[in-house]
């Protein structure tokens, strides 16, 4: 009796243990759900808050009060920029720190309500209004008219010189200023081939810039579209340069745009053989005075510019060509012509020839229409 007593006893306590630790289980379990539940929660609110600002650019959501904002279209002039990575809500800070619009929400509210819009808005200088309704501020920074720009025309055919005194103007540097700033062609972005030399590219066209730009800022912005130019018509690195001293005399040759193609197989003509392209334009580059006429004395300059002395291609571009020279240069007209003459200086009329002796009578009307109209002046090779 002893014996059993004794063993139903062993087996009662190891049940009761058994019990205990089922339950310190089940407690171990419950407090790790808590805890993963609790983190869970907390990775969920941060994913939302995350998702929220990505979506919304501009920050704040819509909230329950009321926010300040001015009713009318505004008074008196306050410039505002807008940078390059400015959020919506850095935009709306600006305009509000500008005194433009009563509170930074109130440019919000209005923005995401026409987000396609306000995803246009562009980096730059503005001229605004100061206490302006959000949705005119709004509008006033979507008008291109409002931007506060500098503009730059650089017309094709003319010199480096002449390029660097334009951008004197237009930055209020000084030309001896602009001109130093020319002479570090490496920091300008000036590619290997040109060996130094901007003549040529200095792309011709309408620039435009914020008030604050510098010289250089303006050199290479002309230099990269004359880039973008030639890789455009996929001009090999090497042959960059002699591209563009064809283009540059094409540039100052050619009257009309029909005729670009034309003169440019003329003087790829005379290269092949070895005929002195006698180009009065390169003679003018070294001497340039009034007129496309030049005068025995110029012809005699000894430079190899002189492509009256010299055969084969200057020794780089005369000029700055735009894109249509440059065309021409690369896709030349096919032709038997060697020589050209324009035989009316008003209507850019030019006249090709095989012979010299067709170019002579070429040349006689020229003169007709030079002494018809009593003009000194005359364009002929």
């Amino acid at each position: 009796m002893t014996d059993l007593f004794e063993a139903e006893s062993t087996t009662t306590t190891s049940l009761d243990l058994r019990r205990l630790q089922r339950q310190k289980r089940r407690q171990a379990r419950r407090k790790w759900t808590a805890i993963i539940s609790a983190v869970a929660i907390v990775l969920l609110a941060i994913g939302f808050s995350v998702a929220y600002n990505f979506v919304s650019s501009f920050g704040g959501g819509e909230s329950e009060d009321t926010v300040a904002d001015f009713e009318g279209a505004g008074q008196g002039v306050v410039q505002v920029v807008i940078e390059q990575g400015d959020s919506g809500y850095d935009i709306a800070q600006t305009l509000y720190e500008a005194g433009v619009v009563a509170s930074p929400e109130s440019f919000i509210e209005e923005a995401n309500s026409r987000p396609d819009e306000a995803q246009s808005i562009t980096p730059g200088y503005y001229f605004m209004q100061k206490e302006m309704k959000a949705e005119y501020a709004m509008d006033a920074l979507l008008d291109p008219a409002n931007r506060d720009e500098l503009k730059i025309t650089i017309p094709e055919g003319y010199q480096v010189d002449y390029y660097l005194q334009s951008i004197a103007n237009l930055t209020e540097y000084s030309l001896e200023d602009v001109t130093a700033i020319a002479e570090d062609t490496d920091a300008l972005g000036l590619p290997a081939e040109a060996e130094g030399n901007l003549e040529g590219w200095l792309f011709p066209s309408t620039y435009t810039f914020t008030p604050d730009v510098q010289p250089a800022e303006v050199l290479s912005a002309m230099i990269a579209q004359t880039v973008r130019i030639l890789d455009k018509y996929d001009v090999p690195l090497e042959d960059r340069e002699d591209i563009l001293t064809v283009a540059s005399m094409v540039e100052r040759e050619a009257r009309l745009d029909e005729d670009r193609p034309m003169i440019a197989g003329v003087i790829y003509n005379r290269l092949e053989i070895d005929m002195p392209l006698q180009l009065d334009s390169t003679v003018k580059y070294l001497n340039p005075t009034e007129g496309v006429f030049t005068t025995d004395e110029d012809r005699e300059i000894d430079s190899e510019y002189n492509t009256y002395k010299y055969a084969g291609l200057p020794p780089g571009p005369i000029s700055n060509p735009g894109e249509a020279s440059i065309e021409a240069a690369v896709n030349p007209a096919e032709h038997e012509y060697i020589y050209f003459v324009t035989v009316n200086l008003e209507t850019g009329e030019t006249l090709y020839a095989e012979t010299y002796d067709e170019h002579l009578k070429n040349v006689d009307q020229l003169q007709a229409w030079i002494a018809e109209t009593n003009s000194a002046d005359s364009d002929s090779e």
